[in-house]
């Protein structure tokens, strides 16, 4: 029977995997978010006021576990489509489902795979076959999206589940163990500039962990702190061969390491602590539901090491789903007492009361900033700086919208104020084309050595890139130091290619034409 608890599961599910809006600035991200949130708050309001009124609340676990399949296999037929050309892409990636990236599509169908295991041991045949037709649909997706951290995720998941159902013998438990080794081998050399652009992300982030090793730089501290590392870096060994892939990088593609950086050595072994207490809860009474939940978290984890799985909503509620599932009969004895149901239910009723208040005022202001980003768009500034001052005062701490700002204002040629937001963003986020935006308005202002220091911090940030050096080369220009424009010159015309564009070869033509 169909009940409500399992409407909301269903539509938490679906939009968290395929709501996306154009009235928000980031458009694939934060409508899933938004509807995520607004489902789950209603949903702990529900069991609260059910608990309170003394019902039962229980979770069907078949019914629960099909509407992942099923929301799974429809954004997998989604990504089919799109590798086909039935459907189009949302980014110059072929396969993406209703993501931005193959990241977001290949985590959610990894998270949401083990829930097959449903399926596959029904008594039903025609379940069974139904499961295994899911499965081949899903792990296609996986392939076709390029995904290595998926493809690995479900192949591990894979293997696992072929481990235990067969009989296998020890020269074959051998050959698995190999296979997944090249398997390994083969997901790197299939991109392995972007695989060794990755090393030298977790290489800087070790150094950042180096100068806070035992309780991290803080919440928000990768966005912080992160490029700036990799101009030191660059700048103690700058013939690295990661030069030329190194990029304006916005996650640490390993959530484990975001963890060791945001809270140290601390925030790992309470990790770890966790992972062991979800480990023992699994073991102490082992069943199928356990096991979907279990492999449903070593998928998520697996995944962990390679990308940023909890970038995306589904994976929170896959997450959470299956971690109830392990660890549901000691919650239940917990709440064996009537008053520390009562106590805990009536906080959780009042939390969820201010998070749907907090909740209003986000969406309202989100929106806001995407109707303000519609009349940038439309270069309709008179009614556009009102809207960015009024907006200011509930994203101050928001990088992304601090930037937007200074971007704005700077194009309307307000380079003093351009400059002061831009340096308000700067104390949360370290960024390649923010460094270029203080460079310009330092220029701007007539303060050449602050304007060059910038420049120079940009190109130390991604050295393969020429706008930086270009930057310089104008400024020197206009500053009559000839000295400086001859060496900035020949840096820019002897200056390898990694992407032989339009804009690069203007550059190089502009320069070796004036030199």
């Amino acid at each position: 029977m169909i009940r409500f608890p399992h409407i909301l599961f269903a539509v938490c599910c679906i939009g968290s995997l395929f709501v996306y809006s154009y009235q928000f600035t980031d458009v694939y991200i934060v409508a899933k978010w938004c509807l995520t949130l607004l489902i789950s708050l209603v949903l702990l309001l529900y069991i609260c006021i059910k608990v309170l009124l003394y019902k039962s609340v229980s979770v069907n676990m078949l019914m629960c576990g099909n509407i992942i399949v099923f929301s799974c296999v429809l954004q997998a037929l989604y990504g089919i489509l799109q590798f086909s050309g039935l459907f189009s892409s949302h980014s110059f990636y072929k396969v993406t489902g209703s993501f931005d990236n193959p990241a977001g599509f290949a985590s959610c169908l990894c998270a949401g795979f083990p829930f097959l295991i449903l399926l596959l041991s029904s008594k039903n045949k025609y379940v069974r076959y139904g499961g295994w037709l899911a499965g081949t649909i899903i792990v296609t997706a996986i392939i076709l999206s390029y995904s290595r951290a998926g493809i690995v995720s479900v192949t591990i998941l894979s293997c696992l589940y072929l481990y235990e159902r067969l009989e296998w013998k020890k020269v074959l438990k051998y050959l698995l163990l190999a296979s997944l080794v090249l398997l390994l081998f083969g997901c790197y050399w299939m991109k392995k500039d972007s695989a060794d652009g990755r090393l030298l992300i977790w290489k800087c982030c070790i150094n950042m962990v180096k100068d806070a090793p035992w309780t991290g730089h803080g919440i928000g501290s990768f966005e912080a702190h992160y490029m700036d590392y990799q101009a030191d870096y660059f700048k103690q060994h700058e013939q690295s061969r990661y030069s030329m892939l190194a990029d304006n990088v916005k996650q640490p593609f390993n959530e484990y390491l975001k963890i060791l950086l945001n809270f140290g050595i601390v925030g790992i072994l309470v990790l770890f602590l966790l992972i062991g207490a979800i480990v023992y809860c699994y073991k102490k009474n082992s069943n199928t539901e356990k096991k979907i939940g279990f492999y449903s978290l070593i998928s998520i984890g697996t995944f962990s090491l390679f990308s940023y799985p909890f970038t995306y909503p589904f994976v929170w509620v896959i997450a959470f789903f299956s971690i109830y599932i392990i660890i549901g009969e000691y919650i239940k004895r917990f709440f064996i007492r009537i008053w520390i149901k009562n106590i805990i239910c009536v906080f959780v009723l009042i939390a969820s009361i201010i998070g749907f208040y907090k909740l209003t005022e986000r969406i309202q202001a989100e929106l806001s900033w995407g109707k303000a980003s519609t009349l940038a768009r439309c270069k309709s500034y008179n009614e556009l700086l009102p809207a960015y001052e009024i907006l200011e005062k509930k994203f101050l701490d928001n990088p992304y919208f601090l930037y937007n700002y200074a971007a704005i204002l700077q194009e309307m040629r307000q380079y003093s104020e351009s400059l002061e937001v831009a340096l308000k963003c700067r104390q949360y986020w370290a960024d390649y084309d923010l460094e270029l935006i203080i460079g310009e308005n330092y220029q701007q202002l007539n303060k050449p050595d602050l304007a060059e220091e910038y420049y120079n911090s940009a190109s130390m940030m991604c050295p393969c890139r020429f706008y930086p050096l270009y930057q310089l080369y104008e400024l020197y220009k206009k500053n009559g130091n000839e000295k400086k424009v001859f060496l900035i010159a020949k840096t820019i015309l002897e200056k390898p290619v990694k992407i032989n564009s339009a804009f690069v070869k203007r550059i190089k033509h502009k320069v070796s034409k004036e030199f």
